[in-house]
């Protein structure tokens, strides 16, 4: 299954994270986390696949492949899991 979001008008980017490669995801993003109320955030993928999980599911919401990018919603309980050669970051909006 694959899901396309955007960014509501009006939200604009105030943070991003590190690139984080597959050896050094933080293990807080591979386990059920969320962002805060009121902040989006867009996760980019630059190399390999980023898979997307939702609170209790066992499938992924969607695949993030290079160059493509997901919009995670603000409080939206969730965790990644990446491949070998994955490498990715976020751009934290509001």
């Amino acid at each position: 299954m694959s899901v396309k979001r955007s960014l509501p008008a009006g939200i604009e980017k105030y943070a991003e994270s590190p690139l984080f490669t597959a050896g050094k995801v933080p293990e807080s993003l591979q386990k059920l986390h969320s962002t805060k109320v009121g902040t989006y955030a867009r996760l980019i993928v630059t190399a390999g696949e980023v898979q997307y999980f939702l609170v209790g599911e066992k499938t992924p919401v969607t695949t993030i492949k290079v160059g493509d990018e997901f919009i995670i919603l603000p409080a939206e309980e969730h965790y990644v899991q990446v491949t070998d050669d994955a490498e990715f970051f976020l751009e934290f909006c509001r």
